[in-house]
């Protein structure tokens, strides 16, 4: 089912958010244990990770003083990000709407701290390329947009149109999502071999 209509059948890509696989029970009523489980096991290992990956990342920055403190500071947005995605996984969207929805959003604003941090990171340090600062900033840019749908675009309960637009904003922005981790790792790579501490 969707947020919609209860009736549907399996999971549709353009219908269901990615947390109504975290629900204890689908719309319909029928139990979903075993994906809300999964679902909450793997939002908090991502989570982790995140906080994991923003806390040793400032250290490849340790010896221009110049840039360290920005990303001290994006590194801060990082980790509540990846705290705020943990927080959205163990709250069931079925069970604690009001607190889901909180992680959910706010977990996008403090990645785009982030991002905003270590775009001026990656132009400034002379370790890497500037074209992963340029990366960051369309990972940026894309991040506020995606802030701006959730924010003033067209609300779930209008259509399902309005439904569609708001599940593909956020199908997107979580490819987005991987693909920056993926291009800043290469990048971070590059840097330790370029003098990075």
């Amino acid at each position: 089912g969707t947020y919609r209509d209860a009736t549907t059948e399996g999971y549709i890509f353009s219908q269901n958010f990615l947390s109504d696989l975290g629900r204890w029970a689908v719309y319909n009523g029928q139990e979903n244990y075993f994906s809300s489980v999964l679902f909450s096991f793997a939002f908090a290992a991502t989570g982790l990770v995140f906080c994991f990956f923003f806390w040793t990342l400032p250290s490849l920055y340790s010896k221009e003083r110049n840039i360290h403190l920005v990303s001290m500071i994006g590194s801060a947005g990082g980790i509540l990000g990846g705290i705020f995605i943990m927080g959205s996984g163990l709250t069931p969207g079925d069970l604690m709407l009001d607190p889901h929805v909180f992680f959910s959003n706010w977990c996008f604003r403090f990645f785009l701290i982030a991002a905003v941090c270590y775009t001026f990171v990656f132009f400034r340090t002379d370790t890497m390329h500037t074209i992963y600062g340029m990366g960051y900033g369309l990972f940026a840019f894309l991040i506020a947009v995606y802030i701006g749908i959730i924010e003033f675009g067209p609300s779930i309960e209008e259509s399902l149109s309005a439904l569609k637009i708001q599940v593909v904003s956020q199908k997107l922005i979580c490819l987005t999502f991987i693909l920056a981790v993926a291009f800043q790792t290469y990048g971070n790579e590059e840097a330790l071999g370029r003098g990075g501490t």
